[in-house]
């Protein structure tokens, strides 16, 4: 009991403190990101660029793959052996980074489709969309480099260095800033050099997920040494890659909600004008401090945690994990809840108003922070009930969840910027979360 309460504390601890330094050099990012573009059209561009990667990122990164993946390779360490787990976890992605390929080449064809769909509100600017369409032809190059990492991080966290893949979106971050300073009037595309920068960091960060892993011996080789080695446990793998690709698809919709709430915030938010998807994102980024720090770190530990306990069937250890892990959130969520609603405006002022971002766009983003604000313990508290199901094999759960909590969410966001705008639009998002809170416990 205590080896493994010692491995939940740990784990957070490492994955709380490389998210705090990933979030504070986020922060850094976007400052130099507002000081280039400001809050209208040219960062609207990028946004929307890096929206349908990032979104994959979050998914996978903080959400769906792994939470599908982490109780099957926790099962198979645990009840058969690490070279088997290992030897799955190889073979899968092998099989994802084929499949990813494929779904890049699709969306290239497609992209005017998609981007129509990201953004309907700039569908009578071909100018603008014609660049919309070239950024997010080059940003979608980092959705199958960052699922990779993803995969990769699965091994590191299992076997406890949480720290390696909570490292990865610094090297994002480091690379966006340096980007920032190729942003010239000349270019055609202003934040073109953002797009460009997106691609690479995703590059570097498979690299170094690689050398974590060969340094620190978390994976084991595969020797070959006949045809009996190619077969051995073949029809075994198959059977938990199956297993993995049928829990994968629920977990996406019911662990990536959140994210896909934010996804409809902003193609409802194109239908607001310039400026308005730029307010949003700027306000999540200090809204998903909390989030990044706390949340992600409680949940990505927690179903690793979880998962082992129930490899092992100790519900007693699930249990007080569990409990631990609510306690941790509510802690630290409802505060930073209290001080960004009463002082919101001064945040985005300090941390962003300089160049082309003035106080126009500071009011605008701040009342997008109190509404988001609303819903930081909620998002939290998400992040930890959904663990609990996946760490079981429990997919289906989180998926009617979501189904109901979408839903919701682009009722209350249609109603709601009727009357408070790009403001109203995150205030549905954070009233869906707490629904979607109250549906989990009483579950």
């Amino acid at each position: 009991m205590k080896d493994k309460n010692s491995f939940f504390i740990r784990g957070f601890a490492q994955s709380a403190i490389l998210t705090f330094m990933s979030r504070i050099s986020g922060f850094i990012r976007d400052i130099f990101i507002a000081a280039f573009l400001g809050a209208g059209i040219f960062s609207d561009i990028f946004f929307i660029a890096f929206k349908l990667p990032n979104l994959f990122r979050r998914i996978t990164a903080e959400g769906a793959l792994t939470s599908a993946v982490v109780p099957i390779y926790s099962k198979l360490k645990e009840q058969k052996s690490k070279f088997l787990a290992d030897k799955f976890l190889r073979s899968l992605i092998f099989k994802l980074a084929i499949l990813l390929c494929l779904i890049v080449i699709i969306f290239q064809i497609i992209m005017p489709f998609v981007v129509y769909f990201l953004a309907p509100g700039f569908s009578n600017n071909n100018v603008i969309m014609n660049q919309i369409i070239v950024m997010t032809r080059i940003t979608i190059f980092f959705m199958p480099l960052v699922s990779i990492v993803a995969l990769l991080g699965v091994a590191t966290n299992v076997s406890g260095k949480f720290w390696a893949l909570s490292f990865t979106p610094i090297i994002l971050n480091f690379c966006l800033i340096i980007s920032c300073f190729f942003i010239s009037e000349d270019l055609i595309i202003k934040s073109l050099p953002l797009a460009i920068a997106t691609v690479l960091a995703g590059f570097f960060q498979v690299v170094f997920m690689i050398v974590i892993i060969k340094n620190f011996n978390v994976m084991e080789v595969e020797k070959i040494n006949n045809i009996k080695d190619i077969l051995k446990d073949q029809n075994e793998i198959k059977f938990y890659l199956r297993k993995t690709w049928n829990k994968f698809l629920p977990a996406a919709f019911g662990g990536g909600i959140l994210q896909i709430n934010l996804l409809v915030d902003t193609i409802l938010a194109s239908l607001l004008g310039f400026g308005s998807i730029s307010f949003l994102y700027f306000a999540d980024r200090i809204a998903q401090l909390p989030l990044g720090i706390i949340g992600i770190a409680l949940g990505s530990v927690l179903l690793t945690s979880l998962s082992k306990s129930n490899a092992s069937k100790d519900k007693k250890s699930f249990s007080n994990d569990l409990i631990t892990s609510f306690t941790i959130g509510l802690f630290f969520s409802i505060p930073t809840a209290v001080v960004f609603i009463n002082f919101s405006e001064l945040f985005i002022r300090v941390l962003f108003e300089r160049g082309e971002f003035t106080f126009l766009e500071t009011t605008q983003t701040s009342y997008a922070l109190i509404a988001y604000s609303f819903g930081i313990p909620a998002f939290i508290i998400l992040k930890s009930c959904q663990p609990a199901f996946f760490a079981e094999g429990n997919t289906k759960t989180p998926l009617y969840v979501g189904i109901i909590l979408l839903t919701l969410n682009v009722f209350l966001s249609i109603l709601l910027m009727y009357y408070w705008r790009h403001a109203g639009i995150a205030l549905a998002t954070s009233i869906s979360s707490w629904i979607g809170v109250i549906i989990y416990l009483l579950y």
